[in-house]
């Protein structure tokens, strides 16, 4: 018997991802189940995420009318069918057909117009960052001594050396920025790894301020997607796409605001709700982000 659910919102390239012409055949599985978010993976090795609001929208996200144990008996590998406007998944049914349609790329000309006031308040996200990040992530790039020993040294040293490299390749040294994404690609554990957010982070900062931010994105993800994994791969090509989670659209958005009074208090709120993405996701990928302005 399958529960149906409805699709709150959906993000505009996962629709276009969705929508086949008549006759044409949908073919994907359940790649990871976890308590808010059910990731999918077609046959083209794009993911769709099914979220509950707490995690909200996302480039990759399918929003759901659901509250937390939906995904409980969905099994990872289960196959995935989609007939018009509904997908069906191990037992759970998702009807899209009055779902909203969210757009993932912030309006980068605007933001591009802030650029004055968003570089003016860095140093206040700077300081915010490295008080209230995790000890273990990227941060240890900002400026503290990298650890003396241990793995988190050496993907902390292997990342800073990365880094000295993108700094060429932001300026056009092609071999350079090759090196150091090939270094960074990957660099790390888990299902999106710390050196992926990193760069993730590089290309919202070049989507703002590089000359060519197409070509420049376009290069880190043809050397980074083959070196990491399913899910982390989809999320770099969405960075490259100039595409970012509602967190990263409120954050730009308070950066560039020069107008209010509560600009600290703004800041930091679009932070945390950053920070909270992953163990360490959110805080690396920001990371990325203030590192580039010194590039």
């Amino acid at each position: 018997m399958t529960a149906w659910i409805f699709a709150r919102s959906i993000s505009r390239p996962v629709q276009e991802r969705l929508r086949r012409p008549p006759g044409a055949q949908f073919g994907a599985r359940v790649l990871a189940v976890f308590e808010d978010v059910c990731d999918l993976v077609t046959q083209d090795c794009d993911v769709v995420a099914l979220v509950l609001p707490r995690i909200g929208d996302g480039p990759l996200n399918i929003v759901l009318d659901g509250a937390q144990g939906l995904f409980a008996g969905v099994r990872p590998g289960a196959p995935v069918t989609l007939e018009g406007t509904r997908l069906r998944i191990d037992g759970v049914g998702v009807d899209l057909g009055k779902a909203t349609v969210w757009e993932p790329r912030p309006d980068w000309e605007v933001l591009q117009s802030r650029r004055a006031a968003i570089v003016a308040h860095l140093p206040l996200l700077r300081s915010l960052c490295l008080r209230h990040a995790p000890d273990d992530s990227l941060f240890s790039l900002l400026g503290t001594p990298l650890p003396d020993d241990g793995h988190a040294g050496t993907i902390l040293s292997t990342a800073r050396e990365a880094t000295e490299a993108l700094k060429e390749g932001w300026a056009g040294h092609s071999e350079r920025l090759h090196e150091g994404v090939a270094k960074l690609a990957g660099l790390g554990s888990g299902l999106t790894p710390a050196g992926d957010d990193f760069l993730a982070g590089v290309m919202l900062w070049a989507w703002l301020v590089h000359p060519t931010p197409v070509p420049f994105c376009q290069a880190i993800a043809k050397v980074a997607v083959p070196r990491t994994t399913i899910l982390s791969a989809a999320f770099l090509r969405t960075a490259a796409r100039g595409e970012s989670g509602v967190p990263w659209h409120v954050l730009l958005e308070a950066l560039g605001d020069a107008s209010t009074n509560k600009q600290a208090a703004n800041i930091l709120a679009a932070l945390q709700e950053i920070l909270a993405c992953g163990a360490t996701s959110g805080a690396d990928s920001l990371a990325g982000f203030l590192c580039c302005p010194s590039l």
